[in-house]
């Protein structure tokens, strides 16, 4: 009997510790996972998205019917941290109850059309907030009674007026202006004297509302029957299509993230936006469309939407322009994807990130061949044969690894610079085909671990040093030649001193270099969304490298560091 309790003793202890093991080892990897968790819940977010912080962004409205009423989480009232719950909930009532009453005091000062919205959350709950974002902070901690009267001293029409401006969502259109070749600038019109027309059931136009402090005018839509419509101007324009380089257009999106496809007419020529541009933005937005040129190629933040010649326009004669803007509907899965990849969409579009990681792949490519073959042409050098001072120049070797990099700086950038070969990927990966001296030990100790009877088994048949390297020794060191290659790879995708130093052309830039060019224009910018997906691209291929290699990796140290 006793054999048996201490049996079930025994796989319950097993079970527990194996339940204790995982569960360690689940919640190590949930808390090492966190920073990249919030590296790309972060990379979904908008602009005006990130703050307050969150691990993800809030889902993109379903939109059937535009204009509507919305706002942000941080446009909304926020709790301030040394307010506590009560007070917090009884402030935020009595509040919305103040804001109420005033609108309907200053109901007859306020434009007829915002009438019927003065009873919407989104409106009340945002004037709100704008009042939280100036009110003093003793407020908060003073009597009620103060708290109440400055919020009704604070409400004016003008408030109202800007506060329904910012939470209603609608399509918008402002001015046109077309730019020439010789960067002159010409105004096409703007919402009083431009004539939009409309092609569809499930749109209409209404003319420019007073109130609001920027003219244009508004689309009004209904896709719960149709799926698309088209919006059209024309107006004179006396460019030729030989001079015609860019087209602007004051765009205020709803959040839709529907679908508008360009086409523009000048000087009897017809050209066709190559990409979409996205309805994703609820306030104004200058977007450009430029003619396919050079431009295109360059390593310049790219801050237009391309243009391509499609042929001769018959509808549109010389003399004059045309605006045509097809806005399509589609569903919310696909709505959902483009808010993912949206930030991504933008850094790929504005910024070379192709050139850039292109770059970054041949050095990793070049600096992996070249330490592969180096490192285990010089390590069986000093593991397998017997030489004059073998093992003084191995010592000599492993003093190299006491010299800080810092130190070799300066006389290797003058050296690279007297061979002319500054401003190139050379210094970057020539050095690799030298050998690295820490491989170099790596590989050594590895070989060590072979048994001499292989090899003296090859040379009794006739097998010279170079076919034994290659058939026998490179064959049975794969596990450590694949921990130099992971170990290349990481170092030269992350290196960022090196093209610091011996780089000064953009186009040569690897992606390390490139972020830090990216981060300083979108500091200038606080594009810190755009900023977090790019931290993504550069983080992601390294990853999958550990996913994929983490067997080859952990193995090759292993037996790299029990035998030899």
């Amino acid at each position: 009997m006793s054999v048996k309790v201490n049996k079930v003793l025994f796989k319950v202890k097993r079970a527990i510790k194996f339940l204790l093991y995982h569960s360690v080892l689940i919640a190590g990897s949930i808390i090492f996972s966190a920073p990249f968790i919030w590296l790309i819940g972060t990379s979904f977010k908008a602009q005006d998205e990130m703050y307050p912080p969150s691990w993800f962004p809030p889902a993109p409205p379903i939109v059937i019917k535009s204009p509507y009423l919305g706002a942000n989480a941080n446009e909304l009232p926020i709790q301030p941290p040394d307010v506590n719950d009560e007070k917090w909930n009884r402030f935020l009532e009595d509040g919305r109850k103040i804001v109420k009453e005033s609108f309907v005091e200053l109901k007859n000062k306020i434009p007829n059309f915002i009438h019927s919205y003065l009873e919407e959350n989104y409106l009340i709950d945002f004037t709100l907030a704008t009042l939280y974002r100036r009110m003093p902070k003793e407020l908060w901690t003073d009597e009620e009674a103060k708290y109440i009267k400055w919020i009704r001293q604070e409400i004016t029409p003008e408030l109202i007026v800007s506060s329904f401006d910012n939470v209603y969502r609608r399509v918008a259109l402002g001015d046109i202006l077309i730019k020439t070749w010789s960067a002159e600038s010409y105004n096409v019109g703007n919402a009083e004297t431009l004539k939009w027309n409309i092609k569809g059931e499930c749109a209409k136009l209404v003319p420019q509302l007073e109130y609001f402090p920027r003219k244009s005018i508004e689309v009004h839509y209904d896709f719960s029957k149709h799926r698309e419509f088209t919006l059209e101007t024309v107006a004179p324009c006396t460019i030729s299509s030989k001079d015609f380089k860019k087209i602007r257009l004051s765009l205020r999106g709803d959040r839709s993230w529907y679908t508008v496809w360009a086409t523009v007419d000048v000087g009897g020529r017809r050209f066709e936006a190559t990409e979409a541009v996205y309805l994703q933005n609820s306030t104004w937005q200058d977007v450009l469309w430029q003619v396919y040129s050079e431009e295109d190629k360059s390593i310049m933040m790219k801050s237009w939407y391309t243009l391509r010649d499609i042929g001769n326009s018959p509808e549109t004669p010389p003399g004059m322009m045309r605006l045509r803007l097809q806005i399509s509907k589609v569903s919310y899965p696909i709505v959902l994807l483009r808010k993912a990849w949206g930030n991504y969409r933008e850094v790929l579009r504005e910024v070379p990130m192709s050139r850039y990681i292109m770059n970054s792949f041949i050095l990793v490519i070049l600096n992996i061949v070249g330490q592969v073959f180096s490192a285990s042409f010089v390590a069986y050098a000093f593991a397998r044969l017997r030489w004059p001072g073998r093992d003084y120049y191995f010592i000599l070797i492993l003093a190299t690894l006491m010299i800080p990099a810092q130190v070799t700086l300066v006389p290797l950038f003058l050296i690279w610079k007297n061979l002319r070969l500054y401003n190139t990927l050379a210094p970057l990966w020539v050095p690799a085909f030298f050998g690295n001296a820490f491989f170099i030990f790596l590989l050594r100790q590895f070989m060590l671990s072979i048994p001499r009877d292989l090899e003296d088994s090859a040379l009794i048949d006739g097998c010279g040093y170079l076919r034994i390297y290659w058939h026998i020794i490179i064959p049975l060191i794969k596990p450590a030649l694949a921990t130099v290659a992971i170990f290349t790879f990481l170092w030269v995708w992350n290196d960022f001193m090196g093209p610091l130093i011996f780089l000064s052309d953009q186009a040569k830039y690897p992606l390390s270099l490139g972020l830090f060019a990216l981060h300083a224009w979108m500091i200038w910018f606080a594009r810190f969304d755009l900023m977090m997906a790019a931290a993504v691209l550069m983080t992601v291929p390294v990853i999958l490298l550990f996913f994929f290699a983490q067997r080859q990796f952990i193995q090759g140290i292993t037996l790299t560091g029990l035998k030899g």
